[in-house]
């Protein structure tokens, strides 16, 4: 992983689903939530309101980019690469020519665009990642990543473990303008017995502990020096389960009310969450912060440092 202590991320930003949703507000939530947990209590999974993209999700990309772009007065023809991430589900459904409209409407006319899927939830921190890795190109200025999932069918957003909503999130990894944050590792494990569906306690634990050792051996520090870890925003007893399987403190954790407010947003949750700690509490010099993504086969996370 590039070291170059210049590089910094930040400008954070968050577009979500401009229509405001109740679980009631689904079609058949009753009866769908029933098949997928019987016997469960809905109102025990700390989930409110969800979120619903009305138009093409290219809009909410620009709008996403334009905002990082802008918070840290970067011209877009300063930014070389586009890293997006997406669900493997949601790759169907992005438009062929998507990147073209999103640099079009930027006018990002030197930016290489890409798309990272296929690790679920866990594609925007390996993407985040990726575009950290990009600056061992001395020539690389300014990377924009973007996590963005949706659900265009009402009836996929009940799952047993979250209640899906709409949003794309993104960030600046730049050599030109200093960031709050600088990457010091990252890493993704694949559990196989999760992807084939036969996934345990010990299957996901096993996979967590990977991640971590990785991360942590790789950085030189611990967990226990974590200020906050920003999770995938799962129903609450799903987070606070997988967070004590992996050896995370629920103390650490900051989802719920995001969780409560947005649902669960795909691979945009740990930004989400990242964001709404920084609004609330604040970014402080030398604090270690840890990106956490879970998904069925596998587990990411990011240790970020406050610079």
């Amino acid at each position: 992983m590039s070291t170059q202590q210049e590089v910094t991320i930040g400008s954070f930003a968050c577009v979500f689903g401009d229509l405001e949703r109740g679980p009631d507000d689904i079609p058949g939530f009753a009866a769908l939530w029933q098949a997928a947990a019987p016997d469960t209590d809905f109102d025990a999974m700390g989930c409110g309101t969800f979120r619903t993209m009305s138009g093409p999700v290219e809009k909410y990309i620009i709008e996403s980019v334009r905002q990082t772009l802008d918070g840290q007065a970067v011209r877009p023809d300063d930014v070389t690469h586009l890293v997006l991430a997406t669900s493997d589900a949601r790759l169907g459904s992005l438009a062929p020519d998507c990147a073209v409209t999103v640099l079009d409407a930027l006018g990002m006319t030197q930016c290489v665009p890409v798309v990272l899927s296929f690790q679920q939830c866990c594609s925007s921190l390996a993407a985040l990642r990726h575009g950290w890795e990009l600056f061992s190109d001395e020539d690389v200025r300014n990377v924009v990543v973007v996590s963005l999932d949706f659900t265009p069918d009402d009836s996929d957003r009940v799952r047993s473990f979250a209640l899906f909503s709409d949003a794309v999130a993104s960030c600046l990894i730049t050599r030109d303008t200093g960031g709050p944050l600088r990457l010091a590792s990252a890493a993704v494990k694949v559990d196989h017995c999760g992807l084939m569906g036969r996934d345990s306690f010990m299957s996901r634990q096993k996979v967590a502990q990977a991640a971590f050792t990785k991360v942590f051996q790789e950085s030189g520090e611990r967990l226990d020096d974590v200020t906050r870890v920003f999770p995938t925003n799962l129903f609450q007893p799903v987070t606070l389960f997988n967070a004590s399987i992996a050896g995370v403190h629920r103390e650490k954790l900051h989802f719920a009310d995001t969780l409560r407010a947005y649902g669960h947003c795909g691979n945009s949750d740990w930004m989400i969450n990242l964001v709404d700690y920084a609004d609330k509490v604040g970014i402080r010099t030398g604090e270690k912060y840890l990106a956490q993504a879970s998904a069925p086969g596998f587990f990411a996370c990011g240790l970020l440092v406050a610079t």
